[in-house]
C-alpha cells in the first residue's frame, strides 16, 4: 500500500492517550461495575473512553465505519472500519489489578493497517502502521531472539466464561499441559493488549489464545506482526479475520515447536 497513514496513525496515538488522561489519570467519579454477561463485566469507564473515541473518530474521519466492544458491534466488511477496545482486561480494572490497556486498529479490506495499544499503568504507547515496523514510545522495536524452546516466556489468554466452559477449558487445559514442561515460564495477564505488546517489545516470547473477539486481537496482530512475528490458528492453518484461535511467535522456530506439542 502506497498509504503511510500518518494522519491516521498519530491521531489514533493522540486520543487514546487523551482518553486515558481523561477517564483514568484525572478521573474523580467514583468506577461503577455492571454485569455484562455470565462471569463477564463492564464499567463506566468502559462506556466512557468508548464513547469519546467513537465520538472523536467520527468527527475526523466522518466516512469510516466504527466497530466498539460495548455498543457498536457490527460485521467486518471490506471498508475502512475502525475496532476499538476501550478497556482490554476490564476484569483487572475493576478489581484495581494495574493490567489493562486501551487500544484500536484500522482495518482496509479486513486487513489492519494502523494500530495503536496504550498501556497506561506502564505509560507505554505501542504503535504500528502496515509495512513501517513498530514502536514503542516512539522508539523501534522487535521480537526477541530467542529460539530455545525450554528458554521461552510464553502467554495465554484467560480461561473460558459461560455456561459451556467446562467443556472449552479441558482445551485449554491440555494446551496448558502439552507445552508445561517444555518452556521456560507460562504467563496469565488477562489482557491481549499486555499479551501482544509484550512479544511485540520482546518480552516475551509467544502467545496463545483459543477464543477471542476482533477487538481483542487486531492491534496487537499488527504491532507484534511489524515488529517480526509470525502467526497462525493453532490447527497450523494460516491466520486471517475469521480465525478463532491464535499463535503468535518471535519465530518460526518457536512456533512450530509450540504446534507440534498442542497439536
Amino acid at each position: 500500500m502506497s498509504n503511510s497513514f500518518t494522519a491516521e496513525l498519530e491521531f489514533a496515538t493522540n486520543i487514546i492517550k487523551e482518553a486515558s488522561r481523561l477517564y483514568i489519570k484525572v478521573r474523580e467519579a467514583p468506577t461503577n461495575v455492571y454485569q455484562k454477561g455470565e462471569f463477564d463485566h463492564v464499567t463506566s469507564t468502559d462506556y466512557a473512553i468508548e464513547k469519546f473515541l467513537v465520538d472523536q473518530l467520527a468527527q475526523k474521519f466522518p466516512t469510516d465505519r466504527i466497530i466498539s466492544e460495548e455498543t457498536l458491534i457490527a460485521e467486518i466488511t471490506d471498508d475502512r472500519t475502525w475496532v476499538i477496545d476501550p478497556l482490554d482486561g476490564t476484569s483487572n480494572y475493576a478489581r484495581k489489578i494495574p493490567i489493562y490497556g486501551i487500544q484500536m486498529a484500522l482495518l482496509i479490506n479486513k486487513q489492519p493497517v494502523v494500530a495503536v495499544i496504550y498501556l497506561p499503568e506502564l505509560e507505554e504507547m505501542y504503535s504500528a502502521a502496515v509495512n513501517q515496523g513498530s514502536y514503542l514510545n516512539g522508539k523501534r522495536i522487535y521480537v526477541n531472539v530467542c529460539r530455545d524452546l525450554s528458554q521461552a516466556i510464553v502467554s495465554m489468554g484467560d480461561f473460558s466464561k459461560g455456561s459451556d466452559r467446562a467443556l472449552k477449558n479441558r482445551v485449554r487445559l491440555a494446551g496448558v499441559c502439552a507445552i508445561a514442561n517444555h518452556i521456560g515460564r507460562l504467563k496469565m495477564w488477562g489482557a491481549a493488549c499486555y499479551d501482544l505488546a509484550f512479544l511485540a517489545s520482546g518480552k516475551t516470547d509467544a502467545y496463545l489464545v483459543y477464543s477471542y473477539n476482533i477487538w481483542d486481537i487486531m492491534p496487537g496482530y499488527l504491532i507484534a506482526k511489524e515488529a517480526g512475528a509470525v502467526f497462525q490458528q493453532l490447527t497450523g492453518e494460516a491466520f486471517d479475520y475469521t480465525a478463532t484461535t491464535l499463535i503468535g511467535a518471535a519465530n518460526i522456530e518457536l512456533m512450530n515447536g509450540l504446534l507440534e506439542l498442542i497439536n
